[in-house]
């Protein structure tokens, strides 16, 4: 990682790798890929494991400087290889299963689900899903508006005077209250499971529902989905209720983390190792729990406009914001 990354990312980093590293132990992943390595498709054959499962563990590995990516074959890294085969005066297997009994239940839960390819259901991910809304909250208070919505000023002079916003995947409900206090005389609705109850802002309401339930309170002029739509079992389907709700000049805007899907590009990315193993122990296992196809950021963004032309959007623009998301702003 690059000397310019703060000390404690680079730190956050290592804990990510260690983890990954720890997570193809407990699986057979890392026998399997020590055993010759291969094709994404071979090394999850010879540990009896699934395959996206096994692609994205790779990919993270690779990020993370443990494995060694050529042509679609993957080989573990000689250094890591040997560390793991006695090169220090400890048991690397026990630090590696000491890694996995301290970390929290969803990452305890990824060897399993690498093997069945189910996925693991998101109540297991709840703290994780508030934290993660934590996160990115700056990044929307610093672009969500000024940047994002305002590079669209046909939308903007449409939500200064007073529209419907729509919020999906709301989360804690910071983003919907962001864009409620910059217009005021709009009104925003946030939709989540677990959206919390809060009052702070007179023009936004918060409810607990998915999606789906968004026609019954448009139309709108503006729905967005921010960081979030990879979690979801069906973009297309989603896409599709969006286009229902949305009014004639309606816009449904898209924030997604803007990752390549080629992995030998994205390595020059500092933060290469947070992105690919967060979409292994957390964003991909919600997709593939929620009956998606394990579509997530590090593997590219096609998937986004497929669902968006899958509903009937004719005009998508696709931005790439300096906080690190690619925005895409849709029309019917």
């Amino acid at each position: 990682m690059p000397d310019g990354v703060p000390l404690l990312l680079q730190h956050l980093s290592g804990m990510f790798a260690v983890q990954v590293v720890a997570i193809g132990a407990r699986s057979g992943a890392l026998s399997a890929l020590a055993d010759g390595g291969g094709t994404a498709g071979e090394i999850a054959a010879r540990a009896g494991l699934d395959e996206r499962n096994t692609a994205q563990w790779l990919r993270a590995m690779t990020a993370a400087g443990h494995a060694r990516h050529d042509d679609g074959a993957f080989a573990l890294e000689p250094q890591t290889r040997a560390v793991l085969d006695g090169g220090l005066p400890v048991d690397m297997a026990a630090i590696l299963e000491f890694v996995m009994a301290l970390s929290a239940e969803p990452v305890r839960r990824i060897p399993d689900a690498m093997r069945t390819g189910a996925g693991v259901e998101g109540a297991v991910y709840a703290e994780v899903a508030t934290a993660a809304g934590g996160i990115n909250e700056p990044a929307y208070a610093g672009a969500l508006v000024e940047e994002w919505i305002a590079g669209d000023p046909a939308l903007r002079a449409r939500l200064v005077p007073g529209a419907a916003i729509a919020d999906i995947a709301c989360g804690n409900g910071d983003a919907a209250v962001l864009m409620a206090r910059a217009f005021p005389r709009s009104t925003v609705l946030g939709l989540d499971p677990g959206a919390p109850d809060r009052a702070d802002t007179p023009n936004v309401t918060l409810l607990r529902q998915t999606a789906d339930h968004l026609g019954a309170h448009g139309p709108f002029a503006l729905v967005t989905c921010l960081d979030s739509l990879h979690h979801m079992g069906d973009p297309a389907a989603v896409a599709r209720s969006v286009a229902a709700a949305l009014d004639d000049d309606g816009v449904f805007l898209i924030a997604e983390t803007a990752m390549t899907g080629d992995l030998d590009d994205d390595l020059a990315d500092p933060f290469a190792v947070l992105t690919y193993a967060i979409d292994l122990v957390y964003c991909m296992q919600d997709n593939l729990a929620s009956g998606g196809d394990g579509s997530v950021p590090s593997l590219g963004l096609e998937w986004v406009t497929s669902a968006l032309a899958d509903a009937g959007f004719g005009s998508v623009s696709a931005v790439d914001s300096p906080t690190g998301f690619r925005v895409f702003l849709a029309r019917r």
